[in-house]
């Protein structure tokens, strides 16, 4: 059995590593917003950081490795936010008019974040591939909810895989448009957005 002193020993590193971790990650955007991919070396990432770069080597086996963290980072970071927004909700439709504002609201409030991804993807083969999984994989979680939806009796009939990918790119346009327009009254462009959806999907009054 471990001693008490060494158990709050090795959770103090932790909590240490993971701060240093997530400090990191936060340099890698900020070079990345600035600099742009191509130029996010450690050299760069480390000066904004205010660390060495051999202490990222610490941290993170190379580049890539650190590239990938960004990428997971910034969707768990988004997966949380959405997932906090719709729990609860008492109806397919409430979950979904949640889910679209609160999307068009994280936008708005981490657009540094969703531009480093954009640029990641659009230059690192690796992390490319994780975000289409990703996307994929959300894909199919709309697909199944408005399926759920229809079955609940709460939706029309329509195609569900048809109404996902409609979503999908609906939301994927949020982040350029919000960039491009910094003006945007971004409440009214979500509730809009939302509802959107919702004439799409709901029944019709006999």
């Amino acid at each position: 059995m471990q001693p008490e002193n060494e158990r709050s020993d090795q959770g103090r590193r932790s909590f240490i590593e993971a701060a240093r971790r997530a400090q990191i990650v936060d340099a890698a955007i900020e070079t990345i917003v600035e600099l742009g991919y191509a130029k996010a070396s450690f050299a760069q990432i480390a000066r904004r950081a205010g660390v060495s770069a051999g202490l990222i080597s610490y941290h993170f086996a190379n580049r890539e490795e650190l590239i990938n963290q960004v990428m997971i980072t910034v969707h768990e970071s988004m997966d949380a936010d959405l997932t906090a927004k719709t729990e609860g909700s008492d109806s397919h439709a409430v979950a979904l008019r949640r889910l679209i504002e609160g999307y068009v609201h994280y936008c708005a409030a981490h657009p540094k974040e969703l531009i480093a991804i954009s640029r990641i993807a659009a230059n690192a083969t690796e992390a490319r591939e994780w975000a289409d999984g990703q996307r994929d994989a959300t894909l199919d979680e709309m697909e199944d909810m408005f399926r759920e939806g229809q079955q609940a009796g709460e939706y029309r009939e329509f195609a569900p895989r048809v109404m996902a990918l409609t979503l999908m790119a609906a939301l994927e346009a949020v982040p350029r448009e919000l960039f491009e327009r910094p003006d945007t009254e971004v409440a009214a462009y979500a509730s809009e957005l939302a509802d959107v959806f919702d004439h799409a999907t709901r029944k019709k009054a006999p």
